[in-house]
Parts: C-alpha cells; sequence; structure tokens
C-alpha cells in the first residue's frame, strides 16, 4: 500500500495541480510523492548560531548577531545617500549600512534598541560591515 502512495504522480497532491506539477517536474525532476520525499535542499542556511561580532570574518558565510544599535546616521547627498548604524555586542562593533529605503529603515532603527541582524559580513576600509542586513527588533 505504502509503495502504491508513494508511486503517485505529484499533481494528486492537494495543492500542487497540473501547473505547478509540470514546474516540478520540469525544473525539479519530481515527479511522484517518493521524489518529493526525497528532494533535499542543496543550500542550506544555519539561523540556529549566533555569532559574537569578534568571530566574524571576510570569509563566512550568512551570519546572525545579537546586539544593541549605538548610533546611527545618514551620510551623503542624493545618489551617495546612505544611512550607516554602529551595531556592538559584549565583544566588538560593526557598521550597518543601507543604501536603500534609508527613510524607513531611520525610523525602525532606535539606537539603544537591542536588535537581531542577519547578514553577510564583508570588510571595506579595514573594518568588518554589513550590508543591507535583515534586522529585527529582539
Amino acid at each position: 500500500m505504502t509503495e502504491q502512495i508513494l508511486k503517485t504522480p505529484v499533481e494528486y497532491l492537494k495543492g500542487v495541480g497540473t501547473q505547478r506539477a509540470d514546474i516540478l517536474k520540469k525544473d525539479l525532476n519530481i515527479f511522484t510523492y517518493q521524489n518529493l520525499l526525497e528532494h533535499y535542499p542543496f543550500r542550506y542556511i544555519d539561523r540556529t548560531r549566533f555569532y559574537k561580532i569578534r568571530e566574524l570574518t571576510g570569509e563566512l558565510p550568512a551570519v546572525q548577531v545579537l546586539g544593541r544599535v549605538v548610533s546611527k546616521e545618514i551620510i551623503g547627498e542624493k545618489q551617495a545617500k546612505r544611512l550607516m548604524a554602529n551595531f556592538k555586542d559584549d565583544t566588538g562593533s560593526i557598521e550597518l549600512v543601507w543604501f536603500q529605503s534609508i527613510r524607513w529603515m531611520d525610523k525602525v532603527i532606535q539606537p539603544g534598541a537591542v536588535f537581531m541582524i542577519f547578514g553577510k559580513p564583508t570588510i571595506f576600509n579595514g573594518r568588518i560591515s554589513i550590508t543591507h542586513p535583515e534586522i529585527e527588533l529582539y
């Protein structure tokens, strides 16, 4: 009985339908329930670990850090305008940079508040920074 279910075409799965099934077949080679169950992601981002700022390097993939925004400042004019925030934990500090949605981010980010950030650390001018991190009030 179980083998019969596993060999059922994927278009019979509730919510899939023929259009979505065609996409699954074409892009991912998923034809049956069994194919779907055996399909594992080739890329995985671990959001269970919190890094300390002292652990960050430019070679790390996307990281998650818990800390406090110490200060923020809008720098530049017109096309060169950006929002820079100093982000700190008990081991060090980094710069967070946004080039887009500056006014909105300026309202969201309040100095002194604790945030969880997620992004790819890079080294710019000898300092570690994260550009356009995902940010969430903690």
